[in-house]
């Protein structure tokens, strides 16, 4: 008698939320962080390089002999020394650039969240429907 109360109060107790799927979607949305942090991290530093040379060449000739590291508008050295060229600013597209940076990492994490927590359903589903068939075989036959 009281294994049939037992089974009955368990069948008729709320399901309650999934530790493990608790824990495997905490693995799965810090994977997830840390591998959209990484390409966050990679494509913020190619354009703070872009903005920072903008479109000025890499290498430009002079002269016949010469090559001289230097943006064009820059006037040519006096005696092979560094062209005396002021660097423009470009503080200001370099500062909305980290705004915008920071803005898509507060986004990244309930993003990946989001994704921990459909990667998690995806690989407890075998596990669950397991269980079910499992509970089903064992069930009286009426």
């Amino acid at each position: 008698m009281g294994s049939a109360v037992s089974a009955a109060s368990h069948a008729m107790a709320p399901q309650r939320p999934s530790v493990t799927r608790l824990r495997l979607t905490c693995l799965y949305g810090g994977v997830f962080m840390v591998a959209g942090t990484a390409l966050l991290a990679v494509v913020h530093l190619l354009a703070v390089q872009a903005v920072s040379r903008g479109n000025d060449p890499v290498l430009e000739l002079r002269s016949e002999s010469a090559i001289v590291l230097a943006p064009v508008g820059c006037p040519e050295p006096p005696d092979s020394g560094p062209a005396p060229c002021p660097a423009p600013s470009r503080q200001q597209p370099q500062d909305s650039l980290v705004a915008s940076t920071a803005l898509v990492l507060a986004a990244l994490v309930p993003l990946s969240a989001a994704a921990g927590y459909v990667t998690a359903g995806y690989a407890l589903s075998p596990l669950r429907r397991i269980a079910h068939s499992a509970r089903r075989a064992s069930r009286p036959s009426p």
